[in-house]
């Protein structure tokens, strides 16, 4: 042993290995680095919203199922959607934050560990499906059907939760869209519109979870305004 040690001492290592060690060493650690550890720490000190908008832009490196590369790309997802929205972001700069959100939400879904607690995974699946539909609202034609396939996928696992009422706020808003992009066939559309008021009429909401605000009148008014076009009764 002491002979190959030895030997492992006098051997020259090349520059390109020695870059690589760091990287090698932390994948043998079987989980995320000290610190992205600590900035997860942190920043669950703190709602995602302005003051956690840095993360946006900030580099890390953290794929491992686990709770701390949850949070960083949960808040990742939380300032790309925040910024996609705010007034002081250029038009232009809009379509790559909402990007920016679907993608670190999808990591943060996939990177979810067995023990991660309800709250967890409904808060994950309620902010994809959010940035979901803003896409869509912005989306024509093909696009705009994946989008409600990929609001309607989020919300799935919501079923049978008390995060339920969300996703009959989700799944009601797939809907209008739907009567509105002339998909669903007239005879059927005062049904679909009951029932899209029925869903909406909930009220979605939680410890920890992302409140709608007046996103919900807007959805309950903009169905209504839909029936009373549609003639329906």
């Amino acid at each position: 042993m002491r002979r190959i040690l030895s030997e492992t001492r006098r051997r020259r290592w090349s520059p390109a290995l020695l870059l690589l060690l760091p990287l090698l060493l932390a994948a043998c650690g079987g989980g995320p680095s000290r610190e992205a550890v600590q900035l997860a720490g942190e920043l669950r000190r703190t709602p995602p919203g302005p003051a956690t908008d840095a993360m946006a832009d900030r580099m890390f490196d953290c794929s491992e199922v686990d709770r701390a590369c949850v949070t960083l790309w949960l808040y990742r997802g939380a300032a790309c959607a925040r910024l996609a929205e705010a007034p002081e972001t250029a038009e232009g700069a809009r379509p790559l934050r909402r990007t920016c959100a679907v993608e670190a939400f999808t990591r943060a879904r996939a990177l979810l560990p067995r023990d991660a607690t309800p709250q967890e995974r409904q808060e994950v699946a309620i902010r994809l499906a959010d940035v979901h539909e803003r896409r869509r609202d912005r989306a024509t034609g093909d696009a705009r059907v994946a989008e409600n396939a990929a609001i309607l996928a989020a919300v799935a696992p919501l079923r049978g939760t008390p995060a339920a009422p969300y996703a009959d706020h989700y799944e009601a808003g797939v809907a209008l869209n739907r009567v509105q992009a002339g998909e669903v066939l007239p005879p059927a559309r005062c049904a679909v519109l009951r029932e899209a008021s029925r869903q909406a009429a909930g009220t979605p909401g939680g410890p920890g979870l992302p409140p709608l605000g007046d996103r919900l009148d807007q959805r309950r008014a903009a169905i209504a305004a839909q029936l009373a076009q549609e003639g329906c009764t």
